[in-house]
């Protein structure tokens, strides 16, 4: 799945990656990706290892893969 740059968003729940916005915003400006996070892994962010959350399609460059648990669920 394409995404922003090599932006990355460490907010837990959330998906690390930045995406472009749709058609009609503009060109080049960047949003949260708005897929369900099912991932949570590592990656080196500079000198800094990070836990990251992730979708289905930005998990590559994730290390320590583990599904997102549904502790909260009913």
């Amino acid at each position: 799945m394409e995404h922003y740059a090599e932006a990355v968003r460490g907010e837990p729940g959330q998906c690390f990656r930045m995406v472009s916005q749709p058609p009609g915003y503009q060109a080049g400006s960047p949003t949260d990706c708005l897929e369900p996070v099912v991932w949570i892994g590592r990656r080196m962010v500079g000198k800094k290892r990070m836990r990251l959350w992730s979708c289905e399609g930005h998990v590559d460059g994730l290390e320590d893969l583990r599904p997102v648990g549904k502790r909260n669920a009913a």
